[in-house]
């Protein structure tokens, strides 16, 4: 028989087929396939962390345009300040 023969399968059959091969494949990944709570809590704190550096990102870039800003300003007022002071 080669690999090219048809074969007929009942939809049970399929079935079972198609779940070893998913299950083989997630398993070649490292994914434990008998205990999917686990990984959906994996999942879920990967979620968490992404949306947590995401989060500081934002915040950091605010950070250094308000730093900028702030330079900025000081310069600004530092050199007029010392434009009014000349006599």
């Amino acid at each position: 028989m080669d690999d090219n023969t048809p074969i007929q399968l009942t939809r049970g059959e399929l079935k079972a087929v198609i779940e070893e091969a998913v299950d083989n494949s997630l398993t070649k990944m490292g994914i434990d396939t008998h205990d999917p709570i686990e990984m959906q809590r994996d999942f879920q704190h990967l979620r968490d962390w992404r949306i947590a550096v995401k989060s500081a990102q934002s915040k950091g870039f605010l950070t250094i345009i308000g730093l900028l800003t702030a330079g900025i300003v000081a310069a600004l007022w530092l050199g007029f300040k010392a434009m009014v002071q000349q006599p």
